[in-house]
This record gives structure tokens, sequence and C-alpha cells, in this order.
């Protein structure tokens, strides 16, 4: 123990050794040919770690970054050695030599021990040759799927209106023979005529709703919208619901963001309306909606005071087509909130609920401030359009 001390103590200490010139017989072409190599591997070595510390740095998100430092300092440290070489020519530093060449050491184990560990990971790494297959065949199947969403889009609208014009007429047709020949017609008669009449609106209801959940996302133009406007805009519209229901809405104030109108629209005006629809009786609905935000997102919510949802079908709500009430009780097609989800989903954001049976429930939802996917969707859609030009 007390050579170690002293080893530490006395580490810069050169006078136990003459410089290394003095060891032995060193001619000048051999002496200076030893320090010439030494110094080359050195300049050499410290130009390796160089190159791999700026490849981590500029190359962000590489693979096994951690093996690389490893490497990188090994190689350092192996140069460090021969510099001292050169240098003990003249300053004799044999302890400060044999420090580096122990960290030499130590370092060289952990590096073959990471290499050792990440063998497997490494030789899973794909080629740039595996690379550009796999871009090959992902731009192939973005093709398609761009293919196949522009035909489920025009088959869509195209079904959507093919599908409201025997509506219409079953409608017509319903209503012309209540209104000429109700008089005559029995009780049970004009029942099955109020049913079936009732049936057509719904269809033709669902349909709508259909096209638009189908049309969510399909805007590429973004533009900044005063979230305050759009939510005046929605109960202007509702006023007459509000003013027979008695309710009362509360607006915060609301943020400017970018984005489609008809998108975030739809989000609000379906949250808006479900605080109204889904009321407990003899209880005038209080809305209430919020807006806060943090660094990187704008946070929502939309409360009422109705008649709230039961834990367990906290998901299934923003399914599409499921519904918790019967059409006797609450209208609607079910695709409401399936149309928050897809929209808040597909501008980078999150939606959830908080409820709470017979009190009310909330409704939460995120939107990024820097929409960096809806953005990448707009480029891609026009990169697309270019294309086909």
């Amino acid at each position: 123990m007390e050579q170690f001390f002293d080893f530490f103590r006395r580490l810069p200490d050169t006078s136990d050794w003459p410089p290394r010139w003095y060891c032995g017989t060193w001619s000048d072409f051999h002496g200076w040919l030893y320090i010439l190599s030494d110094l080359t591997i050195w300049l050499a070595y410290m130009a390796i770690p160089l190159v791999l510390i700026r490849f981590v740095i500029i190359k962000k998100g590489v693979p096994l970054s951690g093996v690389f430092w490893l490497f990188g300092a090994f190689i350092l440290l192996c140069g460090l050695t021969h510099l001292l070489d050169a240098l003990m020519f003249w300053y004799p530093a044999y302890r400060i030599s044999a420090v580096v060449r122990f960290l030499t050491g130590i370092v060289s184990i952990l590096t073959v021990l990471a290499l050792i560990r990440h063998f497997n990971e490494a030789v899973g790494l794909r080629t740039s040759e595996e690379y550009n297959r796999e871009l090959a065949y992902r731009q192939l199947a973005l093709q398609e799927l761009t293919r196949s969403n522009e035909e489920l889009q025009q088959f869509a609208y195209v079904a959507s209106h093919d599908l409201q014009s025997p509506l219409k007429t079953i409608a017509n047709y319903l209503s012309l023979l209540e209104n000429v020949h109700g008089p005559k017609l029995d009780d049970d008669a004009n029942r099955l005529i109020g049913v079936s009449t009732a049936a057509a609106e719904r269809m033709r209801n669902l349909i709508d709703d259909l096209l638009e959940f189908s049309r969510v996302g399909n805007q590429v133009a973004l533009v900044p919208l005063n979230l305050n406007e759009i939510v005046a805009e929605i109960l202007d519209d509702q006023q007459a619901e509000i003013q027979n229901l008695e309710a009362e809405v509360e607006v915060g104030s609301l943020p400017t963001i970018m984005g489609h109108k008809t998108d975030i629209k739809q989000v609000f005006q379906n949250l808006i309306t479900n605080g109204l629809k889904y009321s407990r009786p003899e209880v005038p609905p209080h809305v209430q909606i919020k807006a806060t935000e943090d660094k990187n997102d704008y946070h929502f919510s939309v409360s009422d005071n109705g008649i709230g949802i039961d834990k367990q079908y906290y998901d299934r709500v923003f399914q599409l087509f499921q519904r918790l009430h019967g059409r006797g009780k609450y209208s609607g097609t079910g695709i409401g909130l399936a149309t928050c989800k897809k929209v808040v989903e597909i501008y980078g954001g999150k939606i959830w609920l908080d409820s709470t049976v017979g009190i009310g429930t909330t409704f939460y939802f995120t939107l990024p401030k820097n929409n960096k996917r809806l953005h990448h969707y707009a480029e891609a859609a026009t990169g697309r359009d270019r294309g086909r030009k």
C-alpha cells in the first residue's frame, strides 16, 4: 500500500530514469524513426476519435452510440501511449505512461465487453442496401395506401349521393301518402308511416355523418383558426336548442391554432351537442369550455352536468357506431365521438374523458402547438398533387 501512495505522490517525478536517448545506444536515424513513427500513430489515433465524435453528434439517433464513445476513448488512449513514448526520449515520465496504459487496458476491456454485449444487435442493423429496399417497399405501400384512400373517399362520396336519392324518394312518397290518404288510414297505418319516415330520416343523418367522418383530415391547407370565433359560430347554430333547454354555455378564453376549420369545428360541435343532449331531466344543462397551454400543447376541456358515463364505457364511446342509449331516448348515429377521436389523433393529440354517473362528464383533449404531423401530411399531399400533373 505504501508503494501505491508513493507511486501517485511522485507521479510527475522523472528523476529515477534517464531520457530514452541515454538508454542504450541510439543512432540518430533509429531514434528519430522511432519518434516520428509514434507521433504519426498518435496523430492518426487523434483523428479517428474526433471523426467518430463528430459523427455521433451530427448523426442524431445513431444506434449503439455508447459503443462509439467507448471505441473513441480506447483509440484516444492508445494514441496517448504513443505520444508519451515519443516524449520520453526527452522527458522520462514512466509513471504517467504506466497510468495511461492501465486506463487504456481498462477501456479496452470495456470496449470488448460492449461489442460482445451488442453483437447480436449490431448484426441486426440493416445495411444501406437493405434500407433502400425497405424504403422502396414503403414508398410502394404509401402509394397503394394513398390510392386506396382516394378510392374510398370517392366511393363514400358517390355512395352517399346515390343512397340519398332513393331515401329522398321514399321520404317524399311517405309524406305524400300521409298527406293524401292519411285521413282514410287507420291508426296502425299512420303509425307505420311515421316509423318509416323516421327511419328514412335516421338513414339520411347516418349517411351525412359517415360522409363527414370520411372527409376528416382530407384538407391540407393549414390556416390560423380563432377558436373563440368557431365556438361562437357553433353556439349561434345551437341557439334554438340552448333556449329550449334553458341551457347555459360558459366559454373561457380560447387560443388561435393552425388547422382546418371543418375538422376543428366538428370536435367542438360534437362535444357541445353531447353536453346539451345528454342532460338530466329537470336539470338545465350547463356546459363549460376551457383551454390552457404548456410549452408544447394546448389543453382543452368540455364539461357538462349531464347523466354521466359509467367508467366501463370510457373506451367504447369513441368507437364508430357505439351507442349507450336507445334511439327512442337520445337521438344520434354513434359517429360524433369517433369523429372527435379521429380528428384529434390526426392532429397528433390525445382525447379522453372523466365522468361520474348522475353528476356529469368532462372530455379532455390536447392539440400540439407545432403540428409536425399535419405539416408532413400537407407536404406529402402537395407532392402527390404535383406528381399527378
